[in-house]
C-alpha cells in the first residue's frame, strides 16, 4: 500500500488518533483506493507507533464503514457506494439543519466573520481551480456552525456520514464546471443568520447538501 512520504504531522494527540486521522483523510482524498490492503505493520512503521493504537485506529474506521475488516485475515479499504449518495446527503442535511437549529442562540458578530473568511477563501480556491482548497473551505464552513452546536452525538453523527460525502465530493469537485451555486448557498445561510430567521437558515442550509446531491447525480 502507497504511504505517503512526509512525515506525520505532529499534534499533541495519541498514537490512536493521530493514525485514525491520517488513515482518515488518505481513505478520503484517495492516497488509499478502494479494496486496497491495509498492512498494519506498514503503518505503525510510518508513524513509530506499536500495532496496538493502529488497530485501534482500522477498528474506529470501520465503524465508520470507511475500512472492511475481516478479524483473523485482513482489512480493506471500502468500496464507494454511490448508490448511497441521495440517503447520504438526505440525512447531512437533516443532521446541519439541527446543527443550525443548536447553535442558532450562540450566532455572534465573530460567528458570522468567520462563516464569511470561508465563505471568500472557498471562492478564492474555485477561482484558482484549488480542488483541494475548496474542500477544505466548505468543510470548514460547515464545521463552524457544528462545532458552536456543541453536541457530542451530532459531531459523531456528522463526522461518520461527511467521510462518505467527501470521498464522492473528491470527484464532484474534480469535475464539476462552477460553484457559483454553492458559494451563494453559503451567503444564504449567512444572511438568514443576519436576519435572525431560524426556519429560513435550515432552509438554506437543507438546500446547500441536497443542491451537491443534485449536481453528483449528473457527475456520476
Amino acid at each position: 500500500m502507497p504511504i505517503p512520504k512526509q512525515a506525520a504531522y505532529e499534534a499533541p494527540k495519541s498514537a490512536k488518533i493521530r493514525v485514525y486521522e491520517a488513515l482518515r483523510e488518505w481513505i478520503i482524498d484517495g492516497t488509499l483506493q478502494p479494496g486496497e490492503k491495509i498492512l498494519d505493520s506498514e503503518i505503525s512503521q510510518h508513524f513509530s507507533v506499536s500495532r496496538t493504537p493502529v488497530r485501534e485506529a482500522i477498528q474506529m474506521l470501520a465503524e465508520q464503514k470507511l475500512v472492511d475488516v475481516r478479524p483473523g485475515k485482513e482489512s480493506r479499504i471500502s468500496e464507494v457506494d454511490v448508490v448511497d449518495v441521495p440517503q447520504t446527503y438526505k440525512m447531512l442535511a437533516e443532521i446541519h439543519a439541527t446543527a443550525v437549529e443548536f447553535a442558532f442562540d450562540k450566532i455572534t458578530d465573530d460567528t458570522l466573520r468567520l462563516l464569511r473568511e470561508a465563505n471568500d477563501n472557498f471562492k478564492k480556491a474555485y477561482s484558482e481551480r484549488d480542488i483541494r482548497g475548496c474542500r477544505f473551505w466548505d468543510n470548514e464552513f460547515h464545521k463552524i456552525i457544528i462545532r458552536l452546536a456543541g453536541n457530542d452525538f451530532l459531531t459523531s453523527f456528522c463526522e461518520t456520514l461527511s467521510g462518505h460525502a467527501a470521498r464522492i465530493e473528491n470527484i464532484y469537485f474534480g469535475k464539476v464546471s462552477g460553484m457559483d451555486e454553492l458559494i451563494n448557498e453559503h451567503k444564504a445561510i449567512i444572511k438568514a443568520f443576519e436576519e435572525r430567521d431560524l426556519e429560513k437558515a435550515k432552509e438554506c442550509m437543507r438546500k446547500n447538501w441536497m443542491h451537491t446531491t443534485e449536481v453528483l447525480s449528473k457527475q456520476i
